[in-house]
């Protein structure tokens, strides 16, 4: 039996939000210790946006657990489609592997996957599908965009997912949140977080900053690799 090197908390906070729409699924094997984890956020203050991220999310960590992180987004978009369900979400999956050099992502939306380094250093693993993402990259212009940066380019159900990867060995601990977290909290305390010692700790503490009085519901996955 192969025991996994990674340590899993989660947290959600509803914010002030008439539903909480947010959803994540975690998924092991224990026989080869693969991890996946999904979160997903669904679009709008619905029940049906809620289903679509229940739905999304535990369909991308079956798939993902046995394939690839691509191959759960694909299965989610498959299942949604299947289901009836009319409303859409934002996704983010992950796959840990013992036996693979490298963590690996797939995203659509403004789900995100933030890494901290053995060196404490924080990076974005991820980058929003929005129209205010697009702007900045396609111009010299910086710093937010109000008008357009909730304005989703890439969805579960719509367009292709990008998949990266990132060396296992020099990651401590990864982030995989909604935007109720990353737009509530700063990149400085997010570090913080994922510098404390215990994953649900780590994720109490970022769902609750961002969603105990925030606008939007607030979901933090946090896995910490283990001494």
């Amino acid at each position: 039996m192969s025991r996994t090197p990674w340590r899993v908390g989660g947290a959600q906070r509803q914010g002030r939000r008439e539903v909480q729409a947010d959803a994540f699924a975690v998924g092991g094997d224990q026989a080869t210790g693969r991890i996946a984890v999904a979160v997903t956020d669904g679009i709008g203050d619905t029940t049906a946006a809620a289903d679509a991220a229940d739905l999304a999310a535990g369909e991308a960590v079956g798939a993902a657990l046995v394939a690839t992180p691509e191959t759960g987004c694909i299965r989610a978009r498959n299942q949604l489609a299947a289901s009836g369900i009319t409303a859409d979400a934002s996704i983010v999956t992950a796959l840990f592997d013992p036996a693979h050099s490298r963590v690996q992502f797939a995203w659509a939306g403004l789900c995100r996957a933030y890494v901290l380094a053995a060196e404490g250093q924080l990076q974005r693993a991820t980058y929003d599908h929005s129209l205010g993402e697009r702007i900045r990259r396609h111009t010299a212009q910086p710093g937010p965009l109000p008008l357009y940066d909730r304005k989703v380019t890439r969805t579960v159900a719509r367009h292709e997912f990008v998949t990266t990867s990132l060396p296992a060995h020099s990651t401590t601990a990864v982030l995989l949140c909604t935007d109720g977290v990353s737009q509530g909290v700063d990149e400085r305390t997010i570090a913080a977080a994922l510098l404390r010692n215990d994953p649900n700790e780590a994720a109490e503490f970022l769902a609750g900053t961002a969603g105990i009085n925030g606008p939007d519901n607030a979901t933090a996955i946090v896995l910490r690799r283990a001494h």
